[in-house]
């Protein structure tokens, strides 16, 4: 697929392009306009002047809404740097993909670390082919009717799928915690070793961030190059330089499995290379289900548990040596009964690294693992153990090398700061179940306060400048009358919010409405209140484009239009009044209202009232990055996830 093919499914580009020009042009124009008026006719003409400049100033902040709104739009969905009319050369497309392929590398190198997948040495996960029904046919595979052999351990994947395959397209499917996140990172991480100039770059997308059934899976690619690898758009990049590695299809809802499946074989041909993850149960459910197909052209393949042996090495090399002693009747019972609950319930990389934090790196006695009978209870108890290990004191836990020395993970980590357990139990029980499976971000912490809590504060701030600034102006029953109107407003504004950007037919009845709104107003003031033509058409033409401002859902838009009627009508119906004054106080209240309708002063908001209902620490970002430096969370881009779905779902059960 070219990048010219991507940009054709911008729906916002024309949007956007002509809203651009008509504020470039009309608005400069208007001011021309004022300004040729005020030298030619002098002051005698004042309301005109004051009509004028009424409309220059409310049509700028509503356009400025406006393509604030188009511009989020065509982010979110992916197509902002694709506007470009012209084809990026060769040239700069391949350096486009060099850029990004670093910016790949650092993201996973360091998370690679973070996770202590090399210390002291990787585990031996390997796994076994699977063949149709699972995989599509062997012919579509690789052009004749044989299978193809694809059992390995962890260093042979790129060279299997690269020496093996026709074409790099996979399955990779294995139980809850099998390790199939930390493969593909292995093998993205071998991709950008090997990886020839012209090659494509592996990036890794989590599939639980897409909703098919809204989003397109182009625009949802690329927007996921942005937040997750700091992708900048207004580099095009073709997806046939991209190399993807789609994790994660069983962390998707059930009804969306099935239209994922069907739109990556539909967006994809079969000479595409791609990766696909899921948990074993879920992907065959999908397939099996009547509107979904396999992966096209895909092999599969099932990592397999990890054996005794394994189990035994790992757990020998990462303990202290004193402590060795402590294993014997673990490493008994696993002799004993290879095929018991306990080799089962350690039999995967991630209960192996859970039984490592929790026994192997503290002075706890490992023979409390042989107290659980099924393999079930095992697994849940290493889960509840993981927070109180690794917050058991300020230092955190610090892996072992062959050699005993501390980990290499440990030598770049900045020092921990002390939180209590349960309190940092309650914190990440908090933040599990408020975003999910979604990524935990800066900009969430603000939806996680109630809009009316928002609505009551800013509402209250900004009536409090506006009329403490007004009623310096033109006198107190002004000033108390146009803060308590911005009070109400903007808490109207705020509590109606919705959390998404209107589409555009929306935008369009919002015009229509205050079109008809312009009519009603201009009609009732000119008619039955008796006004002059001028003074109506200032009065309607500001109320109407405040309408339009709240319908559109611009804050700032919304508290600028307010405002630019107030003046306007205080000008035109109270002339004693020292235009000075009225203009100073409205210089005060745009600054005092563009500071409070900043994303940071809500952040701010949302940090104290989080805080102060115990939900989360004041030093919220702190709290999160140290728990990506223990190992609880770990990052892609500036999102932070749960280092296992299956840690998540026990820290909502927990609390």
């Amino acid at each position: 697929m070219s990048a010219r093919v991507a940009r054709s499914n911008s729906d916002f580009r024309g949007w956007y392009w002509w809203a651009l020009v008509a504020t470039s042009i009309l608005v400069p124009f208007l001011a021309i306009a004022v300004a040729v008026l005020f030298v030619s006719q002098g002051r005698e003409y004042a309301d005109q002047w004051a009509s004028i400049f009424s409309f220059v100033v409310t049509a700028l902040a509503a356009s400025a809404a406006m393509i604030g709104w188009l511009r989020q739009r065509a982010k979110r969905g992916g197509d902002l740097g694709t506007l470009d009319v012209a084809e990026p050369e060769a040239d700069a497309m391949a350096a486009h993909a060099e850029r990004l392929a670093v910016k790949v590398e650092q993201v996973w190198k360091s998370e690679e670390l973070r996770q202590r997948l090399l210390d002291p040495e990787p585990l031996p996960v390997s796994w076994r082919t699977v063949g149709p029904p699972v995989s599509d046919h062997w012919r579509v595979i690789g052009g004749d009717d044989l299978p193809i052999d694809l059992d390995g351990s962890l260093d042979d994947l790129y060279r299997t799928i690269h020496t093996k395959l026709p074409r790099t397209r996979l399955v990779v499917l294995g139980e809850p915690g099998s390790g199939k996140t930390s493969l593909v990172m292995r093998f993205a991480l071998a991709c950008l070793s090997a990886r020839e100039q012209a090659g494509p770059v592996p990036v890794i997308l989590r599939l639980s961030t897409w909703t098919p059934s809204s989003r397109p899976i182009v625009g949802w690619i690329y927007a996921r190059l942005v937040k997750d690898y700091d992708y900048d758009p207004a580099e095009p990049l073709s997806l046939d330089r991209l190399l993807l590695i789609l994790d994660g299809l069983d962390e998707m809802p059930a009804s969306e499995r099935e239209l994922a499946l069907t739109q990556i074989n539909a967006a994809f041909s079969a000479r595409h290379p791609l990766v696909l993850t899921s948990r074993t149960a879920e992907y065959l459910a999908t397939v099996d289900s009547q509107h979904a197909d396999v992966l096209t052209a895909a092999a599969a393949i099932e990592i397999k548990p990890l054996d005794v042996a394994a189990i035994r090495d790992y757990l020998t090399i990462t303990t202290k040596p004193a402590r060795l002693p402590g294993w014997s009747n673990v490493f008994a019972e696993l002799t004993a009964d290879p095929e018991g609950e306990l080799a089962r319930g350690l039999s995967t990389p991630l209960a192996l690294s859970l039984a490592r934090v929790a026994y192997a790196e503290r002075a706890a006695n490992p023979d409390h693992l042989l107290t659980f009978t099924t393999r079930r209870d095992l697994e849940v108890h290493l889960l509840r153990e993981l927070v109180p290990a690794l917050y058991s004191d300020s230092g955190g836990h610090h892996g072992r090398s062959r050699s005993g020395s501390p980990s290499r993970s440990s030598a770049y980590e900045q020092p921990r700061l002390a939180w209590h357990p349960d309190a940092a139990r309650h914190w990440l029980s908090f933040l599990a179940r408020h975003f999910g499976r979604r990524g935990i971000s800066w900009p969430g912490l603000i939806d996680l306060v109630p809009s009316w809590v928002y609505g009551l504060i800013l509402g209250l701030l900004s009536g409090l400048c506006v009329g403490t600034a007004f009623g310096v102006a033109a006198g107190p029953a002004w000033g108390a009358l146009l803060g308590t109107a911005m009070a109400m407003a903007t808490f109207v504004h705020v509590f109606v919010k919705d959390s998404q950007e209107p589409p555009p037919s929306s935008l369009m009845r919002s015009w229509i409405a205050a079109s008809a709104f312009f009519a009603f107003v201009l009609a009732l003031l000119t008619m039955g209140a008796g006004l002059r033509a001028d003074q109506g058409v200032v009065i309607a033409l500001g109320a109407a484009l405040w309408l339009h401002v709240t319908l559109s859902r611009g804050l700032i838009a919304l508290q600028v239009g307010l405002l630019d009627i107030a003046v306007v009508y205080t000008a035109v119906t109270r002339p004693s009044i020292s235009s000075d004054a009225l203009t100073l106080a409205s210089l005060v209240t745009v600054l005092a209202l563009s500071a409070l309708s900043a994303s940071r002063l809500r952040l701010f908001l949302a940090r104290a009232v989080l805080t102060a209902s115990g939900r989360l620490p004041w030093r919220v970002a702190t709290f999160i990055e140290d728990g990506h430096q223990r190992g609880v969370l770990r990052q892609v881009g500036d999102l932070y996830y749960f280092r296992h779905d299956l840690l998540r779902q026990q820290l909502i059960q927990k609390e």
